[in-house]
């Protein structure tokens, strides 16, 4: 094609028409050490040169060094197919900035005629900004040098494009099937949308092959189109052909698989040959009429027809436009350079003399006129082979600019059936635009290899459904399905909590009954109805517990019947309300007989049922005072934790634009309704320590009167009993309780077992032993047979201060029977 362009130029009148351009070639070999070689061969030893300028090289590892020494020598490059964005980096040296204190290009000598290949990649950014995504996550390969400087504009132009959005690198070490594993690894639990590949056709496979089998997929037989993978535009169209052909030893990968794993992908382009077959080019040729001259040439050297004379050919294209737009350049700054202005002036013609001075300066190893060369390229403007030449680009002036970019996508054309391994597919065109990208949203994502997959068509373009896929989940739109309790546990625990509520009534029935009999009566029945009614809130503490952890599998549609339930913590109420109640009359009461028979002046001590109900009455008045506090201080209200698990992370919940979203129902610390940001625990901290410090203190009372003989009235061993069963569950329920938050069903199992159990132990304890007295000795009940004579002359008639000093001489009636009843006070 270069050839084809100097052919053009020496036979057309309207450029450098009194001059004849020649050309030589130097290889380069893609070596930049090689290319700094032959740069000094073409710069040669003389002062003057024989050569105006260079075309080329190809590739930007070698270009770049050609470019930066362009200054220095005065001379001129054109790079047809140079693409990347460090050639237009400046320079932050103070000795390069001009008169007016801006920076200078370091490659300010150079013009390219291939766009920075990142700008393609400004489609994608419209399309972002046209699609609401704000998540774009950039998978890297990294270990391969001719990609790296590529991949790292890639990131950077995202980084400086994306700011207001969020954006997440991922990268994995090129070839390395375990790092590629884990880079997919990340992706997947990030369930990431919106993917730029940032890596070569090989790692494209196992990319891809690997993502197929560990599940992120972006085809499903209900799903399609929901993960964008966004490819570099180097990839050929028939990649994946020939990605499965190469032979892999261990891989089994298959075209379908390939591309069930990447869906329909997008890949950014620039518009590459926007000339018309028909259309004459600026060059005053016409388009057929120049791939005419390729074919014709490629013939007369190779004697044989051209197999890739296309007309999308884009190297050729540029490689035609480059020496085209050098002459032009050349022509524009020979012909019509104003010596004295030192700018062009079009309409002037310089004389024969002029130009052979503009030639001999341009010629010189020193001197400063490719610059006006450069100035002259800079005005250009016409079309080419390639499309659009132009130089005014806002970013880098060097770089070609009015070029067009569009996306293409993977189309799936056919395939045969749903197991078939093969399907037919093509890049189709569905983006396009220069400043503003112009996209068929409401059928890009319309075709899947799954040919089962139902289609929706579209007619409200406003639905999600029918435009762009979403950068993430719609969180608004999932049901919240809640990891909790399972319905089964909740009927059994709820059942056992009915039938101890049972229990509890019935040894309430079997107390109002029997209160009259002498053991129920010495046993103060008051008290034990009290002991019962804290055993009811016990056991109503299980099924709330339920509730408020919630049940498995259930949405979550209105929360508004729970709002009550969190907004007032009622289960903390309920369960220390309940404790305190229960284990607080049982201590209270046995209190009174460590009281009554360790006092070295029984004759002082009165403690009737009514002041041990004031007693548990001062108890309650602790919980309801630092529970009210922690309500006043602490506002609540219910939250959805999502689970992070990997169980649900299955390809069905990945590509579901509304999955389910499964997680746990917590009563949360309401900042807002408080104005703190934080919470004050430390009530609850101090509720639980005093509770700790009532089991200590029964634990006391029960050794200190376990020698009292008198069954009727000395609970102690059972509450021992009591406090020993509820020390060993707690212990070992309350450190593994730490550990199963993320398992409600075990934790309301073993906290729901807990206080079951140990609640139906201490009841059980307190009653049964009484109504087998009752039922089987009667006459029993008290052991010293004096003391129930005695008691049953006085438990009517006698005042309670005479039954209290009867009980007081309990021991001294063992030794003497006749002595004399001093009189204290103890409650019927």
């Amino acid at each position: 094609m270069a050839d084809v362009a100097m052919l053009q130029i020496n036979s057309s009148p309207n450029y450098l028409s009194d001059y004849q351009l020649e050309t030589k070639w130097f290889n380069t070999k893609a070596d930049a050490g090689k290319a700094i070689q032959e740069l000094f061969t073409f710069i040669g030893t003389e002062e003057k040169r024989e050569y105006v300028g260079i075309v080329g090289p190809v590739f930007t590892d070698v270009t770049k060094y050609i470019s930066e020494l362009a200054p220095f020598f005065n001379y001129v490059s054109v790079s047809p197919t140079a693409s990347s964005s460090s050639l237009s980096q400046t320079s932050n040296k103070s000795m390069e900035e001009d008169v007016t204190g801006e920076r200078k290009y370091i490659y300010r000598n150079s013009l390219r005629l291939h766009p920075v290949e990142t700008d393609m990649y400004k489609a994608v950014f419209q399309l972002a900004g046209q699609c609401d995504w704000d998540k774009i996550h950039i998978l890297s390969g990294e270990g391969q040098n001719d990609m790296s400087e590529f991949r790292s504009s890639v990131i950077k132009v995202f980084t400086d494009k994306m700011k207001d959005k969020y954006l997440y690198r991922y990268s994995f070490t090129s070839s390395n099937k375990e790092s590629i594993k884990n880079a997919l690894a990340e992706l997947k639990k990030s369930n990431a949308r919106i993917i730029i590949a940032n890596f070569d056709e090989d790692d494209a496979y196992d990319v891809f092959c690997e993502a197929y089998n560990v599940g992120f997929l972006s085809e499903s037989p209900e799903y399609s189109g929901k993960r964008v993978w966004v490819l570099p535009s180097s990839y050929k169209n028939n990649w994946v052909v020939q990605q499965v052909n190469k032979k892999r030893s261990n891989e089994t990968c298959s075209k379908k698989k390939i591309i069930q794993a990447v869906g329909t992908y997008l890949t950014p382009q620039f518009q590459w040959n926007t000339t018309r077959l028909d259309e004459e080019m600026g060059t005053g040729y016409f388009f057929s009429e120049t791939w005419q001259n390729y074919s014709d040439l490629f013939y007369s050297k190779y004697a044989e027809d051209c197999p890739a004379c296309q007309i999308e050919e884009k190297a050729g294209s540029l490689m035609y436009d480059s020496v085209w737009t050098f002459a032009m350049g050349l022509d524009k700054f020979l012909y019509h350079f104003d010596l004295d202005t030192g700018e062009i002036n079009e309409n002037q013609r310089n004389s024969n003399s002029e130009r052979e001075k503009l030639l001999e300066e341009l010629l010189q190893r020193e001197g400063n006129r490719s610059s006006d060369l450069i100035s002259a390229m800079l005005q250009l403007s016409f079309e080419g082979a390639s499309g659009r030449i132009e130089f005014s680009n806002k970013v880098d002036e060097s770089c070609r600019s009015g070029f067009k970019v569009k996306i293409q996508q993977l189309r799936v054309l056919k395939c045969d059936n749903d197991t078939s391994d093969d399907c037919d597919v093509e890049l189709v065109d569905v983006c396009a635009g220069e400043d503003q990208l112009s996209c068929e949203l409401n059928s890009m994502w319309d075709t899947s290899i799954f040919s089962s997959r139902y289609i929706q068509t579209c007619s409200n373009s406003s639905d999600f459904r029918c435009r762009c896929p979403v950068d993430e989940p719609i969180e608004d739109k999932m049901d919240k399905i809640i990891i909790g309790i399972p319905l089964t546990s909740l009927i059994f625990f709820t059942v056992t909590s009915l039938l101890g509520i049972l229990l509890a009534i019935t040894f309430l029935i079997f107390n109002l009954v029997y209160m009259k009999e002498r053991v129920i009566k010495m046993s103060s029945p008051i008290i034990n109805n009290i002991i019962l009614l804290g055993a009811v809130l016990l056991y109503s503490y299980v099924p709330l517990l339920a509730l408020t952890m919630g049940i498995d599998n259930y949405s979550i549609l209105d929360e508004n019947h729970l709002i009550k339930l969190c907004s007032v913590k009622l289960e903390h109420w309920v369960f220390f309300i309940g404790f305190t109640t229960t284990f607080g009359a049982l201590f209270a009461k046995t209190w009174r007989v460590y009281a009554i028979f360790t006092s070295k002046q029984p004759r002082n001590i009165i403690l009737s049922d009514w002041k041990l109900i004031v007693l548990i009455g001062i108890l309650l008045s602790v919980d309801v005072v630092l529970l009210g506090t922690n309500e006043y201080l602490n506002r609540y209200k219910w939250a959805f934790q999502e689970a992070n698990s990997t169980v649900t992370l299955n390809n069905h919940h990945l590509l579901d634009d509304t999955p389910d979203q499964y997680g746990f129902v917590t009563c949360q610390f309401d900042s807002k309704a408080t104005e703190r940001e934080h919470e004050t625990p430390w009530l609850i901290t101090v509720t639980i320590i005093y509770k700790g410090l009532l089991l200590i203190f029964g634990a006391f009372i029960a050794f200190q009167t376990r020698n009292i003989s008198i069954p009727a009235l000395n609970d102690s061993k059972y509450i021992g009993i009591s406090i020993y069963t509820i020390v060993v569950i707690f212990t070992v329920a309350g450190p593994v309780s730490f550990f199963l938050k993320s398992q409600p069903e075990l934790l309301f199992g073993i906290q729901a077992a807990g206080i079951i159990f140990t609640t139906t132990v201490m009841i059980c304890l307190v009653f049964l032993p009484k109504a087998y007295q009752l039922r089987y000795q009667p006459k029993e009940a008290i052991k010293n047979q004096t003391v129930a004579r005695d008691w049953d002359s006085l438990a009517v008639s006698r005042r309670e201060s005479e039954i209290q000093n009867l009980l007081k001489q309990n021991s001294s009636c063992m030794l003497k029977t006749t002595q004399t009843v001093t009189t204290s006070v103890i409650k019927e």
